[in-house]
């Protein structure tokens, strides 16, 4: 290593760990030590005080007795003396109490009775002290304290050692109390604490030692690789400043926060030359803030593009769209910004965007393993007969049966064999299975993709696919209409479909179709946020064609009119399982018309949420619907309903109408909505109260089972979060519902950091997914989907994260509490 090298070295890291584990050890017998002794002491203080009011407390009911006639006073004097002679504590169950008068005379000692009733005026310890004429001065001037003199060791009177007492006045009687602490057992504790520190310093200075040892064996190692980095650097410069010179479109390049490279196709577009860009920051150049953009970078390999506009120097502004990508520059984040302005071929491309989407999920699906929608095989045994087949489809509610001889899967029988080898050939029912099935059966590993299967079905005319597991058996089976109907079942399509549906049952049938698409999208690792939006998305859509269909058989509405959701649908956070939450508000009207408009409202929202429940959202165990008349009716008494749960809030009230502040237009005149919130903003501006009693409903939410539960609520464990942000949404007059929507726009405005943030957003995230996968697989085993996860089916990793994300949740109760613990 150079001579520089290792000065540098010793410098940096040798004369650093040296000084350190000097603080360390002066800290410990300088600071650490005397805080302990002194800590030892107040606590064995502390535990003589204490133990001599009890004391006095046991001579105040023996006291009291004599007060009430019980019995003579000199008795009861006797009966308490006897009584504190014989109590005992320590270790060793030798330590005492002792009493004297005020005179003072010996009443009680139980290990020097020829001191009792003696004079005590004169007494002294071995160094002169006259110890019980300072007791009694001690409590004639405080009541109590504590005194130091030399006495004998418990019962051993041939040994004198240091004492520390504390001493009481038990005025009824004109007694003191008293018990001590031996000072040698206090010493003992610290020799044994110094000799544990000591060990403790020996230790850690013999690690530090050998990795002084191995880290100085290992920097000339180090020498070597940083000289290759430092070449590998300057050919870095140079690949990317070239790379930057050379591009077509305006590009820049930002390391750290600060730009670095700019070409002149740039310079061209916004008038600052090279030379001028590094002084300027991002938000100079660009409106948008730096900050919020970069946390969008959840994969380093993919760039993000955003409209904004760019600040040229001659005070002008230019429509943009920049790209940019995450790099690694030098062992630094570094960012390639490519600068586009915008032309008329963007509208094209801004309109193409969905489409794109729609493709790249369809291609994404047709990639994913054929096990991801595979079902259950039903068997049939060789020996049974074709009609019991038939018997086992109708009650199973299956089209195909795979035969079993003993363990083995021999073949398999469709629908399609019935109907063609069976009815069409006239065939006796009663004849086995075994002389019409298809063998030898066509399998698939279920590793195989969802295009593969397609293709073999298609190549050999296959209606199913048998899936092969990694023990050789057959796991599950595919049908071609279940992978040939991946297409219909994106959200668009279903859209789509639903826009133009006739009727309840053709709505049932396409959203029975959603958790397919649901499954697929989690199975592909599909973001959260964009799975609930399309199932709220859906949700919508189901919503505004039962209005239309129901206008269309009611006739047009008396009045303006809004159709509202609430709770979940209105926060767009809807899942798999959910029940109705809506509601209608209407213009105000004259009288003469209120009683029309309200059987027309009243037979609308019956028809629309009678619907919705034949569809598959339940309705509402709380009565929370349209077709409730408290919640269909005129503007004006909806913000009645805000100003009474605003001004005369309580926990409970402010519990149960929680939902109610997610209100979202789904249908209808969306300046109802607007006029219901910008009442409920200004209502809510400066009401402490209403914000301490949301807070304190928030607070007694209790967070459902732990992770070694057999079921948990995961509804019921995000409620405390998606409640505690809407409490800050509405403190702030957010018109935003949606629960990450609102925390991103509480997070650009500086009432969340960061920290914060990326915990509700992480917290929201993971909890939602557990609880969509667990209802997705739930329906795929022909199950009825809920709220609960077994955290039995979670891997080890997801347990622990689970815990954590409990922990965080309940962290956010304890921030509201003192948060809003002065707003009463």
């Amino acid at each position: 290593m150079p001579q520089n090298s290792l000065k540098h070295f010793f410098i940096s890291i040798v004369l650093p760990s040296i000084l350190a584990i000097s603080l360390f050890v002066l800290a410990i017998f300088v600071v650490i030590l005397p805080t302990s002794e002194r800590n030892i002491m107040e606590g064995k203080k502390e535990m003589i005080s204490e133990l001599t009011n009890s004391v006095c407390s046991l001579l105040e009911e023996y006291q009291r007795e004599a007060l009430n006639m019980r019995m003579p006073a000199d008795s009861a004097r006797i009966l308490a003396i006897e009584r504190v002679r014989q109590i005992r504590y320590g270790d060793e169950g030798k330590d005492y109490f002792w009493i004297i008068d005020t005179e003072p005379r010996m009443i009680m000692h139980p290990y020097r009775p020829e001191l009792i009733g003696t004079d005590l005026n004169n007494y002294q310890d071995p160094d002169g002290k006259l110890l019980f004429m300072e007791s009694v001065r001690c409590v004639a001037e405080f009541g109590e304290g504590f005194i130091n003199y030399m006495w004998q060791w418990k019962d051993d009177s041939t040994r004198i050692v240091p004492k520390l007492s504390y001493v009481r006045e038990f005025q009824p009687w004109s007694w003191i109390v008293g018990t001590g602490i031996y000072l040698e057992d206090v010493r003992l504790e610290i020799r044994s604490l110094k000799n544990r520190l000591l060990r403790m310093v020996l230790i850690i200075t013999l690690v530090i030692s050998i990795l002084l040892v191995v880290i100085i064996r290992q920097s000339l190692g180090i020498e070597r690789r940083k000289k290759k980095a430092e070449d590998e650097l300057h050919l870095s410069r140079e690949k990317y400043k070239s790379l930057v010179e050379a591009a077509t479109e305006g590009t820049l390049m930002m390391v750290e926060g600060k730009f670095i490279y700019s070409n002149f196709r740039f310079s061209d577009l916004s008038g600052y030359s090279p030379a001028e860009v590094p002084r300027l920051h991002f938000e100079e150049l660009f409106s948008l803030k730096w900050r919020n953009f970069a946390k969008e970078f959840r994969d380093p390999k993919k760039s993000i593009s955003r409209e904004t506009l760019l600040n040229c120097k001659e005070s002008k502004q230019k429509e943009v769209v920049i790209s940019v990508s995450m790099i690694t520059y030098a062992d630094q984040t570094g960012y390639i910004i490519v600068i586009k302005e915008i032309s008329s071929q963007m509208q094209f491309e801004k309109d193409s965007e969905l489409l794109s989407g729609e493709l790249q999920t369809l291609l994404l699906m047709m990639h994913q393993p054929l096990k991801v929608i595979a079902r259950d095989i039903r068997r049939v045994h060789a020996d049974a007969s074709i009609r019991e087949a038939v018997r086992i489809m109708g009650r199973k509610q299956n089209d195909v049966l795979f035969v079993n001889h003993g363990e083995k899967i021999v073949g398999v029988i469709n629908q399609h064999d019935l109907t063609e080898r069976v009815l069409a050939a006239g065939q006796d029912p009663e004849k086995k299975v075994i002389e019409i099935m298809t063998s030898p059966v066509i399998t698939l590993p279920e590793s195989a993709l969802l295009f593969e299967g397609l293709l073999t079905m298609k190549k050999r005319g296959l209606s199913h696919l048998a899936l092969m597991g990694h023990n050789k058996k057959i796991s599950g089976v595919v049908g071609y209409r279940e992978i040939g109907g991946i297409q219909e079942n994106q959200a668009g399509f279903l859209i789509k479909e639903i826009s133009i549906a006739e009727g309840v049952e053709q709505l049932k049938r396409i959203y029975k179709r959603l958790p397919v698409l649901v499954k697929a999208l989690i199975e592909s690792g599909g973001q959260t946020g964009i799975i609930t939006r399309i199932i709220s998305s859906v949700g919508d859509a189901i919503n505004r064609r039962l209005i239309d269909l129901a206008i269309e058989e009611l006739g047009p509405a008396p009045c303006k009119f809004a159709f509202i959701a609430m709770g979940s649908q209105g926060r767009e956070e809807q899942t798999l399982t959910t029940d109705q939450d809506n509601a209608i508000i209407t213009v105000n009207t004259q009288d003469s018309y209120r009683r029309e408009a309200q059987v027309y409202f009243q037979l609308l929202a019956k028809k629309v949420n009678m619907d919705l429940d034949a569809v598959g959202y339940r309705q509402c165990q709380g009565g929370i619907m349209a077709m409730n008349p408290r919640w269909n009716c005129e503007l004006d008494t909806w913000k009645k309903y805000f100003t009474q749960w605003i001004e005369n809030s309580n926990p409970k009230d402010i519990l149960d109408a929680a939902i109610f502040f997610d209100f979202r237009c789904i249908y209808g005149e969306k300046i109802l909505v607007e006029q219901l919130r910008t009442h409920v903003n200004k209502l809510s501006k400066s009401k402490a109260v209403f914000f301490y009693h949301m807070a304190r409903s928030i607070n007694q939410m209790k967070i459902p089972g732990k992770p070694d539960a057999h079921l948990m609520d995961m509804k019921k464990i995000l409620l405390p979060l998606t409640s505690f942000i809407r409490l800050h949404a509405i403190r702030e007059n957010l018109a935003a519902t949606g629960s990450m929507e609102r925390a991103t726009l509480l997070y650009e405005k500086e009432i969340f950091d960061l920290s914060l943030y990326q915990e509700l957003n992480q917290v929201f995230n993971f909890i939602t997914h557990l609880r969509i996968r667990s209802q997705a697989e739930s329906i795929s085993h022909d199950e009825i989907p809920g709220n609960f996860t077994n955290p039995r089916v979670l891997n080890r990793i997801e347990i622990m994260i689970l815990k954590r994300h409990l922990h965080d949740i309940a962290e956010l109760q304890t921030r509201l509490s003192g948060e809003f613990s002065g707003a009463e």
